[in-house]
């Protein structure tokens, strides 16, 4: 089986390889702990392909916070499609019809982001490392992921929170935002200490596993969106 792996990653592109290699190599070490030499010894390249294919360590980390954010884009972009298509089209009378469509448009957000970032774990982890680790301690590459993705997630939350909202507290409505992103975020993370003290992998994440976490963070969801409606 190991065997087979190994054909399988050598048979790729030197560019893949170095790519492939890194994205593991910055997940589970520190940014500063992990050179080019480094890379290229596990890619089975020399260090000139990698200086050759992305210019440097830095920019090679940067071109794969920008990829990480792409593929996080995409269920965002799906998501806000249908959304502002049904908005377009959505007649209302009261204020009160305007926040239930609301309210049922933020739970299906709310499922929609948790699952997609687990189905990530469940495919990669590797990436879901990386996020979070930019998260509680940014880098340069904080910056890529922020106007890839993370600043159009949370300008969603934020047009879902400020319209259900009956207090528009600009500053409290913020914290909202982003208790509820630390809700999710916590939650996807949680899966990897839930794997361990079940006695489950983390790569072997289940279909209804993926499921039950996105119930419980819409139930906590609900209860923040009691106290604002």
């Amino acid at each position: 089986m190991l065997l087979n792996q190994n054909k399988r990653f050598l048979s790729k592109s030197a560019r893949e390889r170095i790519f492939e290699t890194a994205v593991k190599m910055f997940a589970n070490n520190e940014l500063s702990s992990v050179s080019a030499e480094d890379i290229a010894l596990e890619a089975d390249v020399n260090t000139n392909a990698v200086i050759r294919h992305f210019g440097s360590k830095e920019l090679l980390y940067l071109n794969v916070i920008e990829c990480i954010a792409i593929m996080l884009q995409s269920s965002l972009i799906s998501f806000q499609t249908h959304y502002y298509r049904a908005k377009q089209s959505f007649e209302y009378t009261s204020e009160e019809e305007y926040r239930n469509f609301l309210i049922f448009w933020f739970e299906k957000f709310i499922k929609i982001s948790v699952k997609s970032i687990l189905e990530e774990i469940k495919i990669n982890n590797f990436m879901h490392k990386i996020v979070f680790k930019e998260y509680i301690s940014p880098t340069a590459g904080f910056d890529v992921l922020y106007n890839n993705f993370l600043k159009q997630w949370f300008d969603q939350f934020d047009e879902f929170i400020f319209g259900i909202s009956t207090n528009k507290d600009i500053y409290k409505n913020r914290i909202r935002t982003h208790a509820l992103y630390g809700q999710i975020l916590i939650f996807t993370i949680g899966y990897t200490i839930f794997g361990t003290r079940t006695g489950s992998k983390e790569q072997n994440i289940k279909n209804e596993t993926i499921d039950s976490i996105s119930d419980v963070v819409l139930e906590h969801t609900r209860y923040i969106i009691d106290g604002i409606s």
